[in-house]
């Protein structure tokens, strides 16, 4: 993928060609899908940004283009482009492949999703190929999506594998966790170095070493750095003297002339690193932390309320800079 197409969609799991440091887990993950061991329920759970989903088209897509040309790449863990499963798991149109996930503008994965999810395994059920359910963010379940999905979890078709991706950080429901087999992906502070090191380069991402070292001193996911990384260079924000002020000033008028959910997010990222920064020089942290809840009064008040844009940056840049 080139720099200009990451731009373009940003680093979505289902676009990524190629496969960091997940050599262990997939030839574990490989192993047991030739043993016929693979659990048909797998839940993968672990930190935020750490690749999961990415791991988890990998591995489908190593199945499903088995007998393909192009087919996958285990000795490198990349998918060529012209990849033809690659290609409909993109477009959503693989015959035996489906997602769930939760959409930007939904607070949850709604039960109709899992239903219509249902629905396409009813209408396929007499195909003897295998198929691959992948859930995403699955802490976005509720509990009527939860009860749902369990009436396929608890009778698993044996050709049916769902894999499941879970951020840690956030409880899953319990019904759901005790009728899958638990993949834990953890690595080590190294080894997320290593992985965003990999990534940096391989996008041909560029950001001044102190501000990189900001960056990771308070973010230890190697996700959230390298979207933060990659708003700060499409945003072509003069990093030659790594500013977090100025960084946020310039993040909030690139984010007014390109208005999205991910990029508000990589926003709050910054000014809570902006504000971590500040505790750790200033004896007076009452004071800091008064400043930080009103600039998170301001964006929640914004998400909420839809209030103009331009007055809360407004008052976020008061409280930083004046604050």
């Amino acid at each position: 993928m080139k720099k200009e197409e990451v731009f373009a969609t940003g680093f979505l799991p289902n676009k990524q060609e190629k496969l960091f440091s997940y050599d262990q887990y997939f030839e574990l993950f490989i192993k047991l899908y030739k043993n016929n061991l693979l659990p048909n329920n797998i839940l993968l759970s672990g930190q935020s940004g750490l690749g999961k989903s990415t791991f988890a088209y990998h591995f489908i897509n190593s199945i499903l283009s088995n007998k393909e040309d192009y087919s996958y790449d285990f000795m490198n863990f990349t998918i060529n482009p012209l990849n033809r499963s690659f290609r409909l798991i993109n477009k959503q149109y693989h015959p035996n492949f489906y997602l769930i996930e939760n959409f930007a503008d939904k607070q949850f994965i709604s039960i109709k999703q899992i239903k219509d999810m249902i629905n396409y395994l009813n209408k396929t059920s007499y195909e003897k190929k295998i198929k691959f359910i992948l859930i995403d963010n699955a802490e976005y379940l509720n509990l009527h999506s939860v009860n749902a999905l369990l009436k396929i979890i608890e009778e698993p078709n044996l050709n049916t594998f769902v894999i499941i991706i879970h951020n840690s950080s956030i409880k899953l429901v319990e019904t759901l966790k005790s009728r899958c087999i638990e993949f834990k992906i953890f690595f080590s502070n190294q080894e997320r170095q290593k992985i965003l090191e990999n990534l940096l380069i391989y996008y041909d991402l560029k950001i001044d070493t102190n501000l990189l070292e900001k960056i990771k001193s308070f973010y230890d996911s190697p996700g959230i750095t390298l979207n933060l990384v990659k708003l700060i260079n499409e945003a072509a924000i003069d990093v030659s003297n790594p500013n977090l002020i100025n960084v946020i000033s310039n993040l909030m008028e690139f984010i007014l002339r390109n208005k999205n959910n991910t990029n508000l997010n990589l926003l709050q990222n910054t000014i809570e690193l902006f504000f971590f920064q500040e505790l750790k020089k200033i004896n007076n942290k009452s004071k800091i932390s008064l400043n930080y809840s009103k600039v998170l009064e301001s964006l929640n008040s914004f998400r909420k309320y839809n209030i103009d844009m331009n007055n809360t940056f407004y008052e976020i840049k008061e409280n930083i800079i004046h604050g």
